[in-house]
């Protein structure tokens, strides 16, 4: 299964938020928060963009799609480079550690001026929705090995089967 497809597409929400965010999110301030989300969950796409040089190094089937997705993060990546050091000084400057959601959120409003991002290419294609999408044999094979693997790790031996069932069935 081809995963740096699908988290292209992922990534390609987060574009479409970035780059056109302000024709349909509510307010102004939504960018402040989204921005705030992207350098909250950082490590998230730091890890992503290093599986995806990883395999754009490789000579493998999925070397295409994997630079795809090291491009399609390049926004993603400059708003989190860019506020991380933005942050980290506004913190020693307050000889503060850990900041608040509003001390953050502060740091991003009056850092946006020096902020360069790329337009992406292809955010506005898009493939029309399907009943039965294409990934829904990764996403069975998915569920089905993490509830067999949940299923092989617990130990129902010392529990009480029957007042499990009971107090199910009586959550409404």
């Amino acid at each position: 299964m081809n995963v740096f497809d699908l988290l292209l597409r992922v990534v390609n929400v987060f574009n479409l938020f970035i780059t056109y965010g302000d024709t349909f999110l509510p307010t102004p301030s939504s960018y402040d928060e989204l921005y705030y989300e992207l350098n909250r969950v950082a490590n998230v796409f730091d890890n992503l963009y290093l599986m995806a040089r990883r395999y754009s190094a490789l000579d493998c089937e999925f070397k295409q799609d994997a630079m795809r997705l090291t491009n399609g993060l390049i926004n993603i990546r400059a708003i989190t480079n860019h506020f991380a050091p933005k942050i980290q000084a506004w913190l020693e400057s307050k000889g503060l550690s850990t900041p608040t959601e509003e001390q953050v959120l502060e740091v991003v409003r009056g850092n946006y001026d020096s902020l360069t991002l790329k337009l992406q290419d292809s955010l506005d294609q898009y493939e029309r929705y399907t009943e039965k999408p294409t990934h829904t044999s990764f996403f069975t094979t998915l569920v089905r090995g993490i509830v067999n693997d949940t299923r092989s790790n617990l130990d129902f031996g010392g529990m009480d089967l029957q007042a499990i069932l009971q107090e199910f069935s009586s959550i409404s």
